[in-house]
């Protein structure tokens, strides 16, 4: 028996619904992160990990975001492992998903060539002139939502 989400009016009631974390499927995630504009890189600097807010996109495969010269830029330089990670939290009713796509990062070696860069280039957070694009392959997808779902009949 499937259990279906409910609206958050049925799900009030007492005893009808309980909270469920749900395991999601990549093509899933992949949607969610597409659809984020922000998240969290993820990076190691002086072996403590770091997380700071970009804006992403979901490129084919892969996440960009765009980043001026720092930690970000010298960890995709060297080939480093980043983690992109994005989420929707709704605080009052305790539901929202979480995604998180792992992969060996990459300068993106002319990004002013390629027509879809220009966006990402344009919206970085500082604005920076200098910005350049890290790509991260989606080579590990995992995400998880916490939603309310039907408990199943007695």
């Amino acid at each position: 028996m499937t259990m279906e989400p409910l609206s958050i009016n049925d799900a009030r009631q007492p005893g009808n619904a309980e909270l469920t974390l749900v395991e999601l499927e990549r093509d899933e995630c992949m949607r969610l992160l597409a659809g984020a504009g922000v998240g969290r890189v993820v990076f190691s600097s002086d072996c403590l990990p770091v997380a700071v807010p970009v804006n992403v996109a979901v490129v084919g495969d892969a996440v960009v975001f765009s980043t001026g010269f720092g930690g970000k830029l010298e960890a995709a330089s060297r080939g480093e492992v980043l983690a992109i990670e994005a989420d929707e939290i709704d605080r009052m009713y305790h539901t929202g998903w979480s995604v998180l796509v792992t992969g060996v990062a990459e300068v993106v070696p002319d990004p002013g060539a390629v027509g879809w860069a220009q966006p990402l280039l344009s919206q970085s957070w500082l604005g920076h002139p200098d910005a350049r694009l890290v790509r991260v392959p989606a080579t590990l997808v995992s995400g998880r939502r916490l939603e309310w779902v039907a408990k199943p009949p007695s």
